[in-house]
C-alpha cells in the first residue's frame, strides 16, 4: 500500500463515517431521534435507506480504515507496540465493514421490536469487539509514537485521545444517549484523520527527498 494512497484512505475514513450517518438519520422518519435512537438503528433491516449508512459508513469505512492500517504498517517499522496498535486499527476496520452486513432486525423506536436473529447476534459481538478497539488502539500506538522520532511529537495528543472521547460523550449525554455516542465516534475518528494527515506530510515528504537525491542526467 503505497504511504499517500493510504495516508488519503485515512482521511476519507472520517469523511464517509460522517457523511453516512448524517445522512442515514436525515432519510429515517420524524419519530427518528439522533440525539436518543442508536447508530446502529440507522442501518437496521426496517430503517429507511439503510443503505446509506451500511455501505457508506460501514463497509466503505471499513475498507479506507484496513486500507490505512496497511499504510501505518510500512510507516511505523517493526516496533512492537506499533504493530500491535496498527493490527487493532485494521481488525477494527474489518469489524466496521461487517457491521454493513451484520444488521438489527428493526429501530428501537419500531414498535413490538426485538432483534432475535443470527444477524442481530452477530452484530452485537462485532460491536462489543469494535467498541474495545476504540479505546485500546489510541493508547497503544500513543505508547509507540513515543519510540518514534518522526511521530514522538503526537503521542500525546493520541494519548488524550480516548479521553477527549469520554468528555464529548460525557458533554453531549445531557442532549441523549444517542448523541452521546455520536459525538464520541465522531471525535474518534478526527484523531484518526489527524494520524492520516501526518501520514500524508510523511509520504511527501519522501518523495521530495527521493527525488532531490536522484542524480540528474
Amino acid at each position: 500500500m503505497p504511504l499517500r494512497a493510504a495516508a488519503i484512505c485515512g482521511l476519507l475514513a472520517p469523511v464517509t463515517f460522517v457523511a453516512g450517518l448524517l445522512l442515514g438519520d436525515l432519510a429515517q422518519p420524524d419519530a427518528f431521534s439522533p440525539a436518543n435512537d442508536n447508530i446502529s438503528d440507522v442501518g437496521a433491516q426496517t430503517a429507511d435507506r439503510a443503505w446509506l449508512y451500511n455501505q457508506i459508513a460501514a463497509n466503505l469505512n471499513g475498507l479506507l480504515i484496513v486500507a490505512f492500517a496497511l499504510g501505518l504498517w510500512h510507516a511505523l517499522g517493526p516496533c512492537r507496540l506499533a504493530r500491535l496498535g496498527v493490527v487493532g486499527l485494521a481488525v477494527l476496520g474489518v469489524t466496521r465493514f461487517l457491521e454493513g452486513f451484520f444488521r438489527l432486525d428493526c429501530r428501537g423506536m419500531d414498535e413490538g421490536c426485538d432483534n432475535t436473529s443470527w444477524q442481530a447476534d452477530a452484530h452485537g459481538i462485532e460491536s462489543g469487539i469494535a467498541s474495545a478497539l476504540f479505546f485500546l488502539v489510541p493508547p497503544v500506538l500513543a505508547f509507540a509514537f513515543r519510540q518514534l522520532p518522526e511521530w514522538r511529537d503526537l503521542w500525546l495528543p493520541t494519548l488524550l485521545a480516548v479521553p477527549g472521547v469520554v468528555v464529548a460523550s460525557v458533554v453531549f449525554s445531557g442532549i441523549g444517549d444517542g448523541a452521546a455516542v455520536r459525538a464520541a465516534s465522531i471525535t474518534w475518528f478526527l484523531w484518526l484523520g489527524l494520524l492520516a494527515w501526518r501520514l500524508l506530510r510523511l509520504a511527501d515528504s519522501r518523495i521530495v527527498g527521493a527525488n532531490t537525491s536522484s542524480p540528474s542526467v
